[in-house]
């Protein structure tokens, strides 16, 4: 399948887990729902990474102009892609889960999620200025 496609597919697929994630934080079904999300889209990067394991040099790892030299294919560009949008739901979901274990007013956890789906540590850092200013709160 053309890589132009998947990436469609994949940018379309993620959307509806973070609608749930903003607009049905409570809902019991909710993890399971998010995780199933994540866990086909890991099965897609696992395949991808997988088939294109022959391509990848490890020492490329190790500098810039390596890394860069990785992401120079379509597919491995979609892969890195993939892990992005894989890693971001991840943590938007841990975000929702760690703020309702300390209370957090979910109206105030709506920037960290659009950020985290948007720029991924952008989000989790607001979270944590958040958490951390509510922990300041209930202490004082």
């Amino acid at each position: 399948m053309d890589a132009s496609l998947v990436f469609q597919i994949v940018n379309t697929i993620v959307l509806p887990a973070w609608i749930i994630l903003i607009f049905f934080p409570k809902k019991s079904w909710r993890n399971p729902v998010i995780y199933s999300f994540a866990a086909l889209m890991a099965i897609l990067y696992a395949f991808y990474v997988i088939t294109g394991l022959g391509d990848m040099d490890m020492e490329s790892f190790s500098k810039l102009e390596g890394i860069k030299a990785m992401f120079s294919s379509d597919v491995a560009v979609l892969t890195g892609w993939i892990h992005y949008l894989v890693f971001d739901l991840l943590v938007g979901n841990w975000v929702l889960n760690n703020s309702q274990k300390h209370s957090i007013n979910h109206y105030v956890i709506i920037p960290c999620l659009i950020l985290c789906f948007m720029f991924g540590p952008v989000g989790y850092l607001l979270y944590s200025v958040i958490k951390l200013a509510k922990s300041k709160t209930i202490k004082d």
